[in-house]
């Protein structure tokens, strides 16, 4: 009796329709509630992930940048040392052995390159040093070749000064086969001319493709989840997660393209610079790198040894697709992993509505999770502005510093406190000699204003102890809205490149042993001094000198203590002349003095207190053993009918014979 009114009550319209009413109605509520939790935290993780890829994608733009802003450096640098000048203009066996000592310098001390050349207009390699995994070396001459049909020598002959060929990134050739294993190469040429504007060859430097590639995956930080892609202008793989896609387009594989495997989301990615793309297999974000720089030519190149590049690229058509895809499982990560449990807690939900509440946490919690997960990236990638290498300024439209990394701080001497908030233009953007530069003519401000990339070989900063700073320095607007709201400035030390230099410039021009100008430096500086005396109508004279017997002091002493007689009689010139005298050494025991605004009695006067303090030197050797030394000096005037200094000298060295000859450590004058 029981079970039967149990089941009448079950079978009541009315409580049924109740039921129904508020379950459906909590079951709404619910449904609705889940689904927009569940929305919102898919848009909060392809958000996160977009903010996470443009940042990794952005470091990977400026490392591809500033590659390429090293390696021009360094190629216009060879391109303008003296020893490369001097080369040119005489091309003697041992300006050669300079020549290639320089290339094996740069070679040892970059690393970078695979090979540093040198090849005639004719397209001959001259000079080539190869890297050799770690020993560089000068390659014989029997060994050099013929590259007058590679593209790249035709490409950059053609070229005017200062102009720079970039070759398109392929796999390097050698005796006309690809070179096993694979080596990814970037050339970079430029012509170079002797003094009378005579165009002699190029200087190519084949700058390791690797390096480039080995910074691009290390500031994508690839992984599981992820994969970072580089792509050519044609959609080729430079970099791929999958190595038998790379270099189709060396390889006679056309289908091995990007484009063919992910078509639609090619067509979206090649139209734009950049920007993110869903898809139904994962988030795409994107960005176009242009690196060439002005005055920086490339073409189209071709991967048969001896064929030429279809035509010219300019500097738009040059350019890499940066890409990172995120497939939907690696967006989703620990959250889709956990499907299962969800499923479970919506059933239990649904059944047992006093538990919406746990429902409702459990989604808070999420939100929550994905929060974290964001400030981590965020926290990450201001790890990796903290440690950088380069100094990294954030400034609004107006230039006011808003954030700089510590290596900022270190390099300009000022602290974090002090820059934040300061005007970047007034407190340290100067010229290159240091003088004040005017707002209106700021190219890092002009940025914010056109929005435009801006990058430098050189430029100057001012520290707070008022030393100048020598960089190359990147510049980016920060676009909102389309326009520029701030500009973030990336800039690295070149002190150490400066000071290389100098260095070469010091040692193409001195003596090593004496320190005083050497022969070539020595002619350079007294032509100019002919030209000038002969505008201002002054007197102009010279010394020529010679140690007495100093091929006994060699077969006596040996030839260090030669040596050190050398280097004394060098001080004594030095001591015995005034500022304006330019004293150099010829050669052997040769040194010579020009005496400018002097006439033959002054230059004869100076020539024997010279002569007095050389015989008054007395050079200590060792075992207490002391010796000491005259010279002979020659003196010469300037000569209406003199060609150059080459006149002057040959008249001072006549007279230096005849002291020589009337018994030494003397002065005779040739009128």
């Amino acid at each position: 009796m029981y079970l039967l009114r149990t089941a009448a009550i079950f079978r009541n319209p009315l409580l049924l329709r109740q039921f129904a009413f508020l379950y459906l109605a909590s079951a709404t509520i619910l449904t609705i509630a889940i689904a927009t939790n569940l929305h919102l935290d898919a848009q909060d993780r392809i958000e996160l992930a977009k903010v996470r890829e443009t940042a990794r994608i952005e470091i990977a733009k400026n490392l591809v940048t500033q590659d390429f802003s090293s390696v021009t450096s360094d190629l216009l640098l060879l391109a303008s040392t003296p020893v490369l000048r001097h080369y040119l203009d005489g091309s003697s066996a041992g300006r050669t052995d300079d020549l290639a000592q320089l290339f094996l310098s740069l070679a040892r001390a970059k690393g970078c390159y695979d090979q540093v050349r040198y090849l005639d207009a004719s397209g001959r390699e001259v000079i080539r040093v190869n890297f050799n995994a770690g020993s560089p070396s000068i390659i014989p001459h029997d060994q050099l070749q013929d590259k007058s049909q590679r593209y790249f020598f035709r490409d950059s002959i053609r070229l005017e000064r200062n102009e720079v060929f970039v070759s398109p990134m392929d796999l390097n050739i050698e005796h006309d086969q690809l070179e096993i294993p694979y080596k990814p190469m970037i050339r970079f040429g430029t012509p170079v001319f002797d003094s009378a504007g005579r165009k002699r060859g190029i200087i190519l430097l084949n700058y390791f493709g690797e390096d480039l590639l080995g910074h691009f995956r290390n500031a994508m930080r690839l992984d599981d989840q992820r994969s970072g892609m580089l792509l050519n202008r044609d959609g080729y793989w430079l970099s791929s997660p999958k190595h038998e896609d790379e270099w189709g387009f060396m390889l006679g594989k056309p289908e091995r393209k990007f484009g063919q495997e992910h078509a639609a989301a090619w067509r979206a990615i090649s139209a734009g610079d950049s920007g993110a793309l869903q898809t139904q297999q994962g988030l795409y974000v994107y960005a176009t790198v242009y690196p060439l720089q002005a005055g920086q030519h490339s073409s189209t190149g071709s991967p048969l040894p001896r064929s030429s590049s279809r035509r010219e690229l300019t500097g738009d058509e040059y350019n890499w697709k940066i890409v990172s895809f995120t497939p939907d499982e690696g967006i989703a990560g620990a959250f889709e992993s956990n499907r299962t449990g969800r499923v479970i807690l919506f059933g239990v939900s649904y059944l047992l509505l006093a538990f919406g509440s746990l429902a409702i946490a459990y989604f808070r919690l999420s939100r929550m999770q994905a929060r974290a997960r964001l400030k981590e990236d965020e926290e990450r990638l201001r790890e990796i502005t903290l440690t950088m290498s380069d100094g990294l300024l954030v400034a609004d439209r107006n230039g006011k510093i808003t954030f700089a990394n510590p290596e900022a701080s270190l390099l300009l001497g000022y602290s974090e406190h002090e820059l934040l908030g300061s005007d970047m233009h007034d407190l340290f953007h100067v010229r290159g000699d240091g003088s004040p530069c005017s707002r209106d003519e700021c190219n890092l401000l002009r940025v914010a204003q056109t929005g435009t990339t801006y990058r430098a070989v050189e430029e100057a900063f001012k520290c707070k102890n008022g030393q100048i700073l020598p960089i190359s320095v990147s510049v980016s607007a920060i676009i909102k809205a389309r326009d520029a709201a701030g500009i973030v400035v990336a800039f690295h030390d070149i002190t150490e490149r400066k000071n290389f230099e100098l260095e070469l410039e010091k040692r193409a021009q001195t003596d090593a042993l004496t320190g005083l100008n050497n022969r070539r430096h020595f002619y350079e500086l007294a032509e100019q001094e002919i030209v000038r005396t002969r505008r201002y109508r002054k007197p102009l004279a010279i010394l020529m000198l010679d140690v007495d017997h100093f091929k006994a002091i060699n077969d006596t002493y040996g030839h260090h203590s030669g040596d050190i007689v050398l280097q004394l009689l060098s001080a004594v010139c030095l001591q015995a002349v005034r500022e304006i005298d330019i004293v150099g050494r010829l050669g052997g025991e040769e040194f010579s003095i020009l005496m400018p605004e002097a006439n033959g009695a002054q230059a004869r006067e100076a020539a024997e207190r010279l002569r007095e303090a050389a015989a008054a030197t007395v050079v200590q050797l060792e075992n207490e053993v002391s010796i000491s030394f005259t010279v002979s000096i020659g003196v010469a005037t300037l000569d209406a009918a003199d060609a150059g200094v080459g006149d002057m000298l040959k008249r001072a060295d006549e007279a230096l014979y005849a002291a020589k000859y009337s018994g030494r450590n003397r002065v005779c004058i040739k009128e």
